[in-house]
C-alpha cells in the first residue's frame, strides 16, 4: 500500500508538472529567455539585431557623407569652370594677351636656357682646337663653323678677323679654327685645298664650304679684295644655315651712318659759324 500511494504521488507530480508545461506553453512564457550568452537566446538574438541596425544606420550615414562631400567637390569644379568661362567671356582680349604674354615668357626662358647651354660648349667666343679635339667638337654641337688657316697667309688674318666677330654675336653656332699644318688627316679628309676654307658642320656632318673669299668680294674695286665687310660673311653663312638670318646685326653699317652723321653735324655747324656777322664784336668784361 505504501508502494502505490508514492507512486500516485509521482503521477500527480507529473501531471500538475505537464499541465503547468502546457499551460507555458499555451502563454507564450516559455519563449521568454533570460540568458544573454547562449548562442540561441532570444536576448542575445534581439541584441545582435540591434548592433546590426547600428552597423547599417552608421555605413548609411557615412557614404550620405561622402557622397555630400562629391557634390560639394563637383560644385566648386563646376564654380571654377564657369569663373574661368566667365573670365573669359568677360575679357576675351585681356585672356589673349595674357596666354600670348606668358607664351612669350616660356620662350624667352627657353631660349635663355639653351643659349648657357651652348656657351657651356664653347659658343660664343672663336677657339682654337688641335685635331685630337676636332670629332669631339665638331659632334657636340647642331651648327659648328670650322676655319681651317695657315699662319703665313695674310688672308686668313682677315678671315680670322671677322670670324672673331660674328663667333661674340652668334651664340646659336660653334666657331673654331684649326692650323691646317697640324691636322693633315682632316685636311685630307676634307678636300681642304686652299687656305682660308671654312667648312660649316650640320650635325656633325661638312655640309657646305667657303674656299677663300668667294662670295664675299662683289662690288669691290680690284686690290681692295680684302675690304669687304663682317656683316657680308654673316650673311653668306646664314644662307649656308650656319647661323640665323634674324640675328644679323650690321654693325659695321651703323657705325658708318653714325660716322656721316658726325661728319654732316660739323658740316653744318662749320657753316652756320661761317655765316655769321664778321662786324658783331664780342664785349670781353675786364
Amino acid at each position: 500500500k505504501m508502494q502505490e500511494a508514492v507512486a500516485e504521488e509521482v503521477n500527480k507530480r507529473l501531471a500538475k508538472a505537464t499541465s503547468e508545461l502546457q499551460d507555458k506553453y499555451a502563454s507564450g512564457a516559455v519563449s521568454k529567455e533570460t540568458s544573454v550568452d547562449g548562442p540561441t537566446g532570444q536576448l542575445y538574438k534581439n541584441k545582435e539585431a540591434e548592433e546590426a541596425k547600428k552597423r547599417k544606420e552608421k555605413l548609411k550615414s557615412k557614404s550620405a557623407e561622402e557622397k555630400n562631400q562629391q557634390q560639394q567637390a563637383a560644385l566648386q569644379d563646376k564654380g571654377g569652370d564657369e569663373e574661368e568661362d566667365d573670365e573669359k567671356g568677360d575679357g576675351d582680349e585681356d585672356y589673349e594677351l595674357r596666354l600670348i604674354k606668358e607664351q612669350r615668357l616660356k620662350q624667352i626662358k627657353q631660349a635663355h636656357q639653351q643659349k648657357l647651354h651652348d656657351i657651356g660648349k664653347g659658343h660664343g667666343q672663336y677657339r682654337e682646337i688641335v685635331q685630337d679635339e676636332f670629332i669631339a667638337e665638331v659632334t657636340s654641337s647642331d651648327h659648328v663653323i670650322v676655319h681651317f688657316y695657315h699662319r703665313d697667309f695674310p688672308k686668313c688674318e682677315v678671315m680670322n678677323l671677322h670670324l672673331q666677330k660674328i663667333a661674340q654675336r652668334h651664340v646659336e653656332a660653334k666657331f673654331v679654327k684649326l692650323n691646317a699644318e697640324k691636322t693633315m688627316f682632316f685636311v685630307e679628309k676634307l678636300k681642304v685645298r686652299s687656305m682660308p676654307t671654312v667648312v660649316i658642320f650640320h650635325d656633325g656632318v661638312a655640309v657646305d664650304k667657303i674656299i677663300g673669299f668667294e662670295g664675299l668680294t662683289e662690288g669691290l674695286p680690284e686690290g681692295h679684295e680684302d675690304e669687304w665687310r663682317t656683316v657680308t660673311l654673316a650673311r653668306l653663312l646664314a644662307s649656308k644655315g650656319a647661323i640665323k638670318k634674324e640675328l644679323i646685326v650690321d654693325e659695321d653699317g651703323q657705325a658708318a651712318d653714325l660716322e656721316e652723321r658726325l661728319q654732316a653735324m660739323r658740316k653744318n655747324a662749320f657753316v652756320k659759324y661761317s655765316n655769321l656777322d664778321c662786324d658783331d664784336e664780342l664785349e670781353l668784361s675786364d
